[in-house]
Protein backbone atom coordinates (compact mmCIF):
# COMPACT_ATOMS: atom_id res chain seq x y z
CA UNK A 1 0.00 0.00 0.00
CA UNK A 2 2.77 2.77 0.82
CA UNK A 3 4.37 2.26 -2.48
CA UNK A 4 1.43 2.05 -4.29
CA UNK A 5 0.49 5.66 -2.66
CA UNK A 6 4.25 7.02 -3.77
CA UNK A 7 3.65 6.36 -6.77
CA UNK A 8 -0.23 7.68 -6.93
CA UNK A 9 1.77 10.70 -5.63
CA UNK A 10 4.09 10.76 -8.36
CA UNK A 11 1.89 10.20 -11.27
CA UNK A 12 -1.00 12.98 -10.30
CA UNK A 13 2.08 15.34 -10.09
CA UNK A 14 2.76 14.72 -13.50
CA UNK A 15 -0.77 15.12 -14.48
CA UNK A 16 -1.33 18.03 -12.82
CA UNK A 17 1.83 19.75 -13.74
CA UNK A 18 0.70 18.70 -17.61
CA UNK A 19 -2.44 20.76 -17.14
CA UNK A 20 -1.43 23.53 -19.80
CA UNK A 21 -2.68 26.77 -17.63
CA UNK A 22 -1.18 29.16 -20.16
CA UNK A 23 -2.84 27.49 -23.52
CA UNK A 24 -5.91 27.80 -21.32
CA UNK A 25 -6.07 31.32 -20.09
CA UNK A 26 -4.83 32.58 -23.48
CA UNK A 27 -7.81 30.71 -24.99
CA UNK A 28 -9.87 32.51 -22.50
CA UNK A 29 -8.48 35.77 -23.73
CA UNK A 30 -9.21 34.94 -27.74
CA UNK A 31 -5.34 34.22 -28.37
CA UNK A 32 -3.45 31.18 -29.05
CA UNK A 33 -0.44 31.33 -27.36
CA UNK A 34 1.62 28.33 -29.10
CA UNK A 35 1.44 30.58 -32.00
CA UNK A 36 3.24 33.50 -30.90
CA UNK A 37 6.86 34.17 -29.63
CA UNK A 38 8.85 31.18 -28.51
CA UNK A 39 5.49 29.33 -28.80
CA UNK A 40 5.87 27.85 -25.18
CA UNK A 41 3.47 27.84 -22.64
CA UNK A 42 5.00 29.79 -19.46
CA UNK A 43 3.52 32.92 -18.12
CA UNK A 44 6.60 34.79 -20.11
CA UNK A 45 5.21 33.45 -24.28
CA UNK A 46 1.80 34.25 -22.85
CA UNK A 47 2.60 37.53 -22.01
CA UNK A 48 3.52 37.72 -25.33
CA UNK A 49 0.31 36.57 -26.74
CA UNK A 50 -2.35 37.47 -24.20
CA UNK A 51 -0.60 40.75 -22.21
CA UNK A 52 -0.45 41.49 -17.96
CA UNK A 53 -4.35 39.22 -17.71
CA UNK A 54 -2.99 36.18 -19.35
CA UNK A 55 0.51 36.88 -17.17
CA UNK A 56 -1.37 37.04 -14.20
CA UNK A 57 -3.61 34.19 -14.88
CA UNK A 58 -0.52 31.90 -15.75
CA UNK A 59 1.90 32.89 -12.87
CA UNK A 60 -0.92 32.21 -10.40
CA UNK A 61 -2.12 28.94 -11.79
CA UNK A 62 1.38 27.55 -13.02
CA UNK A 63 2.69 28.22 -8.91
CA UNK A 64 -0.71 26.68 -7.74
CA UNK A 65 -0.05 23.35 -9.69
CA UNK A 66 3.64 23.15 -7.62
CA UNK A 67 1.95 23.66 -4.31
CA UNK A 68 -0.69 21.66 -5.07
CA UNK A 69 1.27 18.51 -6.39
CA UNK A 70 3.56 18.62 -2.77
CA UNK A 71 0.90 18.94 -0.63
CA UNK A 72 -1.18 16.05 -2.53
CA UNK A 73 2.01 13.82 -2.06
CA UNK A 74 2.32 15.31 1.30
CA UNK A 75 -1.52 13.96 2.23
CA UNK A 76 -0.97 10.81 0.61
CA UNK A 77 2.42 10.05 2.84
CA UNK A 78 0.95 11.33 5.71
CA UNK A 79 -1.62 8.70 5.15
CA UNK A 80 0.77 6.03 4.17
CA UNK A 81 2.84 6.00 7.60
CA UNK A 82 -0.28 4.86 9.02
CA UNK A 83 -0.57 1.78 7.28
CA UNK A 84 3.37 1.08 7.67
CA UNK A 85 5.40 3.28 5.66
CA UNK A 86 9.01 4.28 7.28
CA UNK A 87 9.96 7.95 8.01
CA UNK A 88 12.47 8.14 5.59
CA UNK A 89 9.73 7.75 2.26
CA UNK A 90 7.64 10.84 2.62
CA UNK A 91 10.20 13.24 1.97
CA UNK A 92 11.66 11.82 -0.80
CA UNK A 93 8.09 11.43 -2.94
CA UNK A 94 7.54 14.95 -2.02
CA UNK A 95 10.62 15.85 -3.89
CA UNK A 96 9.76 13.56 -6.91
CA UNK A 97 6.04 14.84 -7.15
CA UNK A 98 7.71 18.96 -7.06
CA UNK A 99 9.92 17.10 -10.03
CA UNK A 100 7.12 15.36 -11.49
CA UNK A 101 4.89 18.53 -11.25
CA UNK A 102 7.82 20.57 -13.11
CA UNK A 103 8.07 17.64 -15.65
CA UNK A 104 4.31 17.70 -16.25
CA UNK A 105 4.45 21.65 -17.08
CA UNK A 106 7.43 21.56 -19.59
CA UNK A 107 6.62 17.89 -21.23
CA UNK A 108 3.01 17.94 -20.75
CA UNK A 109 1.20 15.09 -22.34
CA UNK A 110 -1.91 17.28 -23.31
CA UNK A 111 0.28 19.19 -25.73
CA UNK A 112 2.59 16.48 -27.29
CA UNK A 113 5.23 16.17 -24.54
CA UNK A 114 5.56 20.45 -25.03
CA UNK A 115 5.02 23.21 -22.70
CA UNK A 116 6.78 25.79 -20.67
CA UNK A 117 10.15 26.32 -18.81
CA UNK A 118 8.84 25.00 -15.59
CA UNK A 119 10.13 28.36 -13.40
CA UNK A 120 6.67 29.13 -11.98
CA UNK A 121 5.56 25.59 -11.16
CA UNK A 122 9.40 24.78 -9.55
CA UNK A 123 8.59 28.19 -7.27
CA UNK A 124 5.22 26.73 -6.19
CA UNK A 125 6.75 23.42 -5.32
CA UNK A 126 9.93 25.47 -3.69
CA UNK A 127 6.85 27.31 -1.77
CA UNK A 128 5.11 23.99 -0.69
CA UNK A 129 8.27 22.46 0.86
CA UNK A 130 9.96 25.69 2.44
CA UNK A 131 8.05 28.82 2.04
CA UNK A 132 10.95 30.78 2.48
CA UNK A 133 12.90 30.07 0.17
CA UNK A 134 10.49 29.82 -2.47
CA UNK A 135 9.93 33.45 -1.48
CA UNK A 136 13.57 34.00 -1.89
CA UNK A 137 14.05 32.90 -5.43
CA UNK A 138 11.22 35.23 -6.26
CA UNK A 139 12.72 37.97 -5.12
CA UNK A 140 15.88 36.56 -6.30
CA UNK A 141 14.38 36.20 -9.68
CA UNK A 142 12.37 39.32 -10.02
CA UNK A 143 15.89 41.34 -9.23
CA UNK A 144 17.11 39.38 -12.01
CA UNK A 145 14.69 40.60 -14.60
CA UNK A 146 14.89 43.98 -13.43
CA UNK A 147 18.58 44.62 -13.61
CA UNK A 148 18.80 42.63 -16.93
CA UNK A 149 15.65 43.66 -18.35
CA UNK A 150 15.21 39.82 -19.87
CA UNK A 151 12.93 37.72 -18.48
CA UNK A 152 14.82 34.41 -19.18
CA UNK A 153 17.80 35.74 -17.31
CA UNK A 154 15.47 35.50 -14.25
CA UNK A 155 14.20 32.06 -14.58
CA UNK A 156 18.44 31.18 -15.19
CA UNK A 157 19.04 32.75 -12.21
CA UNK A 158 16.33 30.95 -10.28
CA UNK A 159 17.23 27.92 -11.52
CA UNK A 160 21.04 27.97 -11.00
CA UNK A 161 20.42 29.39 -7.42
CA UNK A 162 17.40 27.02 -6.04
CA UNK A 163 20.38 24.26 -5.48
CA UNK A 164 22.58 26.08 -3.10
CA UNK A 165 19.26 27.61 -1.64
CA UNK A 166 17.92 24.16 -0.38
CA UNK A 167 21.15 22.41 0.69
CA UNK A 168 21.25 25.84 3.14
CA UNK A 169 17.68 25.27 4.18
CA UNK A 170 18.27 21.57 4.11
CA UNK A 171 21.72 21.70 6.47
CA UNK A 172 20.04 24.71 8.70
CA UNK A 173 17.08 21.79 9.12
CA UNK A 174 14.11 23.40 7.68
CA UNK A 175 13.92 21.39 5.06
CA UNK A 176 14.48 17.44 4.26
CA UNK A 177 17.65 16.19 2.52
CA UNK A 178 15.57 14.88 0.02
CA UNK A 179 14.33 18.51 -1.18
CA UNK A 180 17.61 18.94 -2.33
CA UNK A 181 17.52 16.58 -5.50
CA UNK A 182 13.98 18.59 -6.71
CA UNK A 183 16.03 21.56 -6.82
CA UNK A 184 18.96 20.51 -8.60
CA UNK A 185 17.07 18.44 -11.27
CA UNK A 186 14.02 20.69 -11.65
CA UNK A 187 16.46 23.64 -12.19
CA UNK A 188 18.39 21.80 -14.66
CA UNK A 189 15.08 20.64 -16.36
CA UNK A 190 14.31 24.71 -16.43
CA UNK A 191 18.14 25.27 -18.15
CA UNK A 192 17.51 22.31 -20.61
CA UNK A 193 14.21 24.01 -21.60
CA UNK A 194 15.96 27.45 -21.78
CA UNK A 195 18.99 26.68 -24.10
CA UNK A 196 17.83 28.11 -27.03
CA UNK A 197 17.61 31.51 -24.95
CA UNK A 198 20.97 30.77 -23.49
CA UNK A 199 22.55 31.11 -26.92
CA UNK A 200 20.38 34.01 -27.51
CA UNK A 201 21.93 35.56 -24.62
CA UNK A 202 25.58 34.76 -25.71
CA UNK A 203 25.27 36.23 -28.52
CA UNK A 204 23.56 39.12 -27.52
CA UNK A 205 19.89 38.36 -29.56
CA UNK A 206 17.77 37.53 -26.88
CA UNK A 207 14.92 39.79 -26.27
CA UNK A 208 14.50 42.36 -23.44
CA UNK A 209 11.88 43.40 -21.88
CA UNK A 210 10.30 46.93 -22.99
CA UNK A 211 7.34 48.68 -22.95
CA UNK A 212 5.64 47.49 -26.48
CA UNK A 213 6.00 43.89 -24.87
Amino acid sequence: MPIILAVLAIVLAYLVGSIPIGVLAGRLIGVEVRTVGSGRTGATNVYRAAGPLGLGLTSLGDIVKGILAVWTARALMSYALTVGAGPFLPPWIEALAGIGVVAGHNWSMFLGFKGGAGTATTLGALAAMNTYVGIAMGVVGLAAILISRTASIGSITIALAQGAAMVISAAVGATPWACVLFGIVSGAFTICALMPNIKRILSGQERQLNAHW
